[in-house]
């Protein structure tokens, strides 16, 4: 081990302090390396070894609680190789014995004067350099064996003979052998008899190289298959240059070979490929380009050959396309496809799909093969349906009603701008929100029905509350429809979504007026039927004293306020509707209606034997009502006829 600056950290123990701070003293002046720091017992000492590191320990034999032996036995039991030099000023065959035994790195007795010093400075420095070299030794051996055993590659160590010494599992699963097969064998078991002459001179040469040395050979597995091979030789020597050992790297490329024997075999078929079949390098530069791209680009074939590919993509196109290209370098045998412009002869655009293969581990190819078809009228197709569209959404935007298209499984796929307006969710939210995510909890099970219902029978309609982000509810009516493919296949469901917020409060606004008429009529009816009741009992009255038609004319007018009550008090409840239709005679009760009404002297002829279908009551409060009118201006003894 050369001699190093690094500093050196020594723990000096001794149950004599003023001897141990005197021995730091001289140590520290014999090398400015040292850091030499005390601890009056094993105990202590054993403590600052559990809270630091230190690069050494010399210790006193004789110490009161525990010995010089007893401690190193301890300091042993955890740390099996820091240096331990036990400093003595009782000494003997026996404690050096058993220092030995107990595993001491060296034993030196105490002396008078300070001559001992240089001394003890010399060997904590031995016994440093040779701990720190041992270590060191031991983490190239650990980093080695990782190398080894780790390498993704198969990995050989051989003798100076090139006999073998171990294999890694990688070299054991390409040879097909066991390390234990071919330890101390040559290499001639996995070479064919026919190459053996020339593996031997790969051999020769790495040994005259001293270094590096590579090379491609046919080899043989155990089990008689011929496979290619790619080595990396390497000799490892000492510092005399005396061989230590030799380490081959190796993979198989038979695949490799293949492939390129393949591509030897189809490059005809690529010369008359309709798409344009490309390699360029880690660059882009251009440097095969199949006869298609006069036909596709307009382009000479060989033109473009030696220029940068990128050159030629449109400037909108670049980047993407350099993105694509650098992850095909980063991944050998990846492949990745983009789409893109490219300039033609003519200085036109033409859209190509370009698919990107890394072949850089081809030795045949060396770069990037892509293979470009032309899109250019697949490109027009799809703006054209893109402009469609853009008109289609616009058009749905214009509407003041929600738009929506739920995909099967619930989530939205396309809305209109009404959509985010009322909601208040933007676009990015929106996209994929569950159709019950906006309805309000306590209507949630109706509308997932409604949903249901829609999916299973083709339309559903249903009202229900909007629920927007900041938890407004907002009335409306969905109309929804089953959405299919062309090939009648269940897409979702499309709706529509009509604010109802108007209606509903003119709903509620005439319930509020029907509740406060009928309120109204049942307070007339109370305060008009109390007099009609004294009126009906005094008319009874009237008919025990006296006869008269007159009382009959009365009874009937009592008769017809009553049912006028009754009518009034059920179109405050029910509206206008019209019920109990039945025959009705005309004459009869255009008769008793005239009679019912002041009418002067006027007089009215009628027919019998007429019927029409109406209700009764209703019919008779018409006719009352237009008989009321009818005098107004007429002279007495005028005629009516019906």
């Amino acid at each position: 081990m050369k001699p190093s600056n690094q500093s050196v950290r020594v723990l000096h123990v001794d149950d004599e302090p003023d001897f141990a701070d005197m021995a730091a003293t001289f140590l520290e002046r014999e090398d400015d390396r040292f850091d030499i720091e005390t601890a009056p017992s094993a105990s202590e000492g054993l403590d600052r070894l559990a809270s630091d590191d230190f690069d050494c320990v010399v210790s006193d034999y004789d110490m009161p609680g525990r010995t010089g032996i007893e401690f190193l036995e301890a300091v042993r039991a955890e740390h099996p190789d820091l240096p331990f030099i036990l400093y003595t000023g009782k000494g003997s065959e026996e404690v050096a014995s058993d220092a030995i035994s107990a595993g001491v790195t060296d034993y030196l007795q105490k002396g008078s004067g300070t001559s001992q010093y240089p001394v003890l400075a010399n060997r904590i420095r031995n016994a440093v350099e040779k701990y720190r070299t041992q270590t060191e030794l031991a983490d190239r051996e650990k980093r080695l064996n990782l190398f080894f055993e780790e390498s993704p590659m198969g990995v050989v160590e051989w003798t100076e003979d090139f006999n073998f010494v171990r294999l890694n599992d990688t070299a054991e699963e390409i040879l097909g052998y066991d390390e234990a097969e071919l330890q101390g064998e040559s290499w001639e078991p996995i070479v064919p008899e026919s190459d053996r002459n020339q593996v031997g001179g790969v051999v020769s040469d790495l040994l005259e190289a001293w270094g590096g040395y590579h090379s491609i050979n046919e080899n043989i597995r155990k089990d008689g298959q011929r496979i290619v091979c790619e080595w990396h030789n390497r000799v490892v020597t000492d510092e005399n240059n005396e061989v230590i050992t030799i380490f081959s790297k190796f993979q198989e490329i038979t695949d490799q070979v293949e492939r390129q024997r393949e591509l030897e075999r189809y490059e005809a078929y690529l010369e008359e490929s309709t798409d344009i079949i490309t390699v360029i390098d880690e660059s882009g530069v251009i440097k095969y380009q199949s006869p298609s791209v006069t036909r596709i680009l307009g382009y000479e074939p060989g033109e473009l050959v030696g220029q940068n590919g990128f050159d030629f993509i449109h400037p909108d196109d670049v980047d993407k396309v350099w993105e694509t290209f650098t992850d095909v370098l980063s991944v050998p045998g990846e492949t990745l496809t983009v789409e893109c412009r490219l300039q033609t002869a003519d200085d036109e655009w033409c859209w190509l799909e370009i698919r990107g293969t890394n072949q850089f581990d081809n030795d045949a190819i060396e770069g990037v093969v892509t293979n470009n078809r032309d899109i250019t009228e697949r490109k027009e197709r799809e703006q054209a349906l893109r402009r469609e569209r853009e008109v289609t959404q616009q058009a749905l935007d214009t509407l003041t009603d929600l738009f929506y298209i739920f995909g099967q499984d619930g989530k939205l796929r396309r809305w209109n701008d009404q959509v985010v307006e009322v909601t208040r969710y933007s676009d990015e939210e929106l996209a994929g929100m569950d159709a019950l995510d906006f309805f309000p909890e306590d209507e949630r099970e109706h509308i997932a029905d409604i949903i249901e219902e829609t999916l299973s029978t083709g339309t559903a309609t249903a009202e229900a509350d909007a629920l927007t982000k900041d938890g407004e509810r907002i009335p409306y009516e969905f109309t929804g429809a089953r959405l299919t493919d062309a090939d009648g296949q269940l897409i979702g469901l499309v709706g529509i979504g009509r604010n109802i917020s108007e209606r509903k409060r003119r709903e509620t606004e005439l319930e509020r007026k029907n509740e406060r008429l009928e309120e109204f009529a049942s307070i007339v009816s109370h305060d008009l039927r109390n007099p009609l009741t004294v009126a009906q009992g005094r008319l009874e009255l009237a008919q025990g004293e006296c006869d008269s038609e007159h009382l009959d004319d009365v009874e009937n007018a009592l008769e017809r306020s009553q049912t006028l009550i009754d009518d009034l008090l059920t179109l405050a409840r029910e509206g206008n509707r019209v019920s109990d239709i039945e025959a009705v005679d005309l004459g009869t009760i255009t008769e008793n209606c005239w009679r019912n009404v002041a009418t002067g002297g006027a007089t009215i002829m009628t027919e019998t034997g007429r019927t029409v279908r109406a209700d009764q009551s209703r019919l008779q409060q018409l006719l009352e009502n237009l008989y009321r009118y009818f005098p107004t201006g007429v002279s007495s003894g005028a005629e009516a006829s019906l």
